[in-house]
């Protein structure tokens, strides 16, 4: 490798904090010292930015025999005769000895990986990593992860590469794979606490499932004006604490940078308890952007009423509203594909009219204020409500209006759809119908209320674009580039060795994305990432899943 090369990745991983992180736990431990850890993570970084390779021996034939002479003098990496068999094997072992002395240290539960446990004794280790036991371990290997993977990322920040991105990210799962044989009835696998990852086909593969987040934007219109980097990473066993993982790596990036916008996750998100991860999202200040699964939309239980007000896929609507409008929402989720959904959303575009308008943002209590829909509807409760109170200052309605002027034309009350109440006292109408707005607590929708109405146009746009860039970031993730689905370049046993192998390969896929747009800004991919006088690289925030929550800002349309 060019010198360089070496030394550009040198820097990133210095400026990651994790060498220092991890020296400090070796230099409490007896006898030598060994071969420095700080040249074994180098190597791996290497073997992965050269050759796409996790493996030991590649990064070891890249330290040793890979570099020159003089980068090996100015680094002090170990050399030998590469014709004498015994000083390589020799050297080769010390190196193998400092990473397994590595892993044992940051491992929740040490256990022997040259067979297979008993069954008994496998959940036992994988309860250990997933339980209170491990949760100290747990914690501190997920920001050594987390440094690796956002170390380029505050450097881009710090360079001004993201200057132009707003706020936006994608949240998804994707399977990491593991060079081991699954579980059986009597014998553990040798990755004890990875399982089955079941994919959206229907499909599954053994290992462990990685919860990334993606820099992107609602907006087509900003399409390459940024980096689009892996803002966050955990490693985690599959389909465990997904929405903690999720709010982990938001959490982080909520203090890298108070940028905050739309926050697009599939529907597997959309299922989980809303105190692990809707919530906590809203808190941070992320408006997020869900996708609803069939029986949230068309079973008895996705139809509700709240003062009054019919509850529907997150959203209040006038009890008058037509059942025709209603049952659309069931048409549109039970449609197989976007051809059939784009005519169905026309149509949609009806319900606007019923649906009752946001009065006031969020308070300290999570509270909200939502108005009756009276300057979209001609209905006779909404003029007795008025009447009864100070007669309004109105100005008379124009016989002829101009048909051009789109505003002058739906403000007109001929343009507005006409209800028709039963008739009833003032004590038997709804709620909503009695008073002219009313108060929507926090606990009412949880899952389903979101910023963008589900199946509008801005909602579509917004939804299947940041959908499309985790996507996208997933597939470069696994292609013959950064290679994260290839089990056997990653073939070290463990959970502390599968997850620092995992960020390493997302931590050069996001310098070699970098490097792709300097090249495409006319930068130099080699200087354009280090960083000038003036220049200030955020510190890696605290671990704490608490951050102060910000005021929630109104909503914006991409």
């Amino acid at each position: 490798m060019a010198d360089s090369k070496v030394m550009k990745l040198r820097r990133t991983l210095h400026q990651s904090g994790v060498v220092e992180m991890i020296e400090a736990q070796f230099a409490g431990l007896p006898g030598p010292p060994g071969y420095p850890v700080r040249l074994v993570l180098l190597g791996l970084v290497c073997a992965s930015y050269e050759r796409t390779s996790g493996n030991l021996d590649d990064a070891f034939e890249i330290m040793t025999f890979g570099t020159s002479e003089r980068l090996r003098a100015h680094l002090a990496i170990p050399t030998c005769d590469i014709e004498d068999q015994d000083a390589v094997n020799a050297l080769y072992n010390r190196f193998h000895r400092a990473w397994t002395r590595m892993n044992r240290l940051l491992d929740a539960a040490p256990h022997q990986r040259r067979s297979r446990l008993p069954r008994a004794a496998g959940r036992k280790v994988a309860a250990q990593w997933n339980g209170e036991h491990g949760q100290p371990a747990l914690r501190r290997l997920e920001e050594l992860a987390n440094r690796l993977v956002t170390a380029p990322a505050r450097i881009a920040f710090a360079k001004g590469l993201m200057r132009h991105w707003r706020g936006d990210t994608a949240i998804d799962t994707t399977c990491v794979p593991t060079w081991a044989r699954p579980h059986t009835r009597k014998r553990s696998a040798l990755e004890a606490s990875a399982n089955w990852h079941y994919k959206g086909g229907g499909d599954r593969e053994f290992g462990y499932s990685a919860t990334l987040a993606i820099a992107a934007h609602a907006d087509p219109d900003r399409a390459g004006r940024y980096p689009q980097l892996i803002l966050g990473m955990v490693l985690h066993t599959p389909e465990k604490d997904m929405g903690r993982h999720a709010h982990y790596v938001s959490a982080v990036l909520a203090q890298i940078t108070e940028l905050r916008g739309f926050t697009a996750a599939d529907r597997a998100y959309t299922k989980l308890l809303p105190e692990n991860f809707h919530r906590p999202m809203r808190a941070l200040g992320y408006m997020p952007v869900l996708d609803f699964t069939g029986p949230q939309v068309t079973s008895a239980r996705a139809e509700g009423h709240h003062q009054g007000a019919i509850t529907k896929v997150g959203r209040l609507f006038c009890p008058l509203t037509p059942r025709r409008l209603l049952d659309l929402y069931s048409q549109i989720r039970s449609a197989k594909n976007e051809r059939e959904r784009i005519p169905l959303r026309e149509r949609l575009q009806e319900i606007e009219a019923y649906a009752l308008t946001r009065k006031d943002t969020l308070d300290d209590r999570g509270t909200e204020r939502f108005a009756c829909p009276i300057t979209k509807l001609n209905c006779p409760w909404a003029k007795e409500r008025e009447g009864r109170g100070a007669p309004p200052k109105r100005e008379p309605v124009p016989v002829v209006i101009n048909l051009d002027a789109h505003r002058e034309r739906t403000a007109h009350p001929a343009s507005r759809p006409t209800v028709e109440p039963p008739t009833l006292p003032l004590a038997e109408r709804p709620k909503c119908c009695r008073q002219s707005s009313v108060t929507v607590q926090a606990h009412v929708m949880p899952r389903t209320r979101q910023e963008l109405p589900w199946q509008t146009p801005s909602w579509a746009l917004a939804y299947q674009t940041l959908r499309a860039h985790i996507e996208g970031g997933n597939g470069r993730l696994k292609s013959v580039d950064s290679a994260l689905h290839a089990r056997e370049r990653r073939q070290p046993r463990g959970r502390v060795a599968q997850t620092l192998l995992s960020a390493i390969t997302v931590m050069v896929h996001n310098i070699k994305e970098l490097e792709q747009y300097l090249a495409a800004s006319k930068q130099s991919a080699i200087t354009g990432l280090d960083l000038e006088p003036n220049d200030v690289l955020l510190p890696y925030p605290t671990i704490s899943l608490t951050v102060p929550p910000r005021p929630q800002v109104l909503s914006r349309s991409p």
